[in-house]
């Protein structure tokens, strides 16, 4: 089946002769875009997930941990930016551009930021709850199906991954990580002080990737 344009391809249209423009934009963000998300997940974790005992059953876990936390990644957000800024945090953002024909469906970031200027430009965070630090079955499967294939982050060539660690040390799953990956984990001076690693990619049918790994201690 032939696959159309999108009204987004339409209204804001890639020109061949700025094709780094999506990166340069990526790159001057993503500290904020990190900083926002870490600082949100410190209100969340003391305002509410210190209060749950969160090793009993529960359902739907990671849908409702990540849609926590969007809140106050936007609570910081509007309260730091009065609305006006070149980007805008969004969640459940579908990826068009890696999109397959119809009926099928795009991938949607988990969270995503938007640049509001050019709306096909999405840094993009996807999120994983991790029982114990060797739990990397599905973190892993995202990294490969959908960042280093490309599928994710096919403009901007950023983006970040995080794991709700609900039991364990951050360091230890960083050990498990790096060997699943089969690549090294670099600290980003930045955010030294947390348990914050990154990764990079090189990619055939997209950018470089430089893909940051946020181990989040639920305990």
């Amino acid at each position: 089946m032939i696959r159309r344009p999108t009204f987004s391809d339409l209204a804001w249209p890639e020109d061949p002769a700025d094709a780094d423009l999506p990166q340069q934009w990526a790159q001057s963000v993503t500290i904020q875009v990190l900083d926002w998300t870490w600082r949100a997940f410190d209100q969340l974790h003391g305002n509410r997930l210190s209060h749950v005992d969160l090793r009993q059953p529960l359902e739907q876990l990671e849908r409702d941990l990540t849609r926590n936390h969007f809140i106050e990644i936007q609570a910081l957000f509007r309260a730091e930016t009065d609305g006006f800024s070149t980007l805008i945090p969004v969640h459940e953002w579908p990826e068009m551009e890696t999109r397959s024909s119809p009926p099928a469906r795009p991938r949607a970031y988990d969270l995503g930021f938007v640049h509001l200027g050019h709306r096909r430009w999405a840094w993009p965070i996807e999120a994983k709850v991790l029982s114990t630090p060797a739990s990397l079955h599905d973190y892993l499967a995202d990294v490969r199906d959908k960042f280093e294939c490309g599928v994710a982050a096919p403009l901007v060539g950023e983006g970040g991954m995080i794991g709700y660690l609900l039991s364990g040390q951050p360091d230890a799953c960083f050990a498990c990580l790096e060997k699943g990956l089969s690549c090294p984990l670099v600290v980003v001076p930045e955010f030294a002080s947390r348990p914050h690693r990154a990764s990079s990619h090189d990619r055939t049918q997209a950018p470089s990737l430089r893909l940051h790994h946020m181990v989040m201690p639920c305990s």
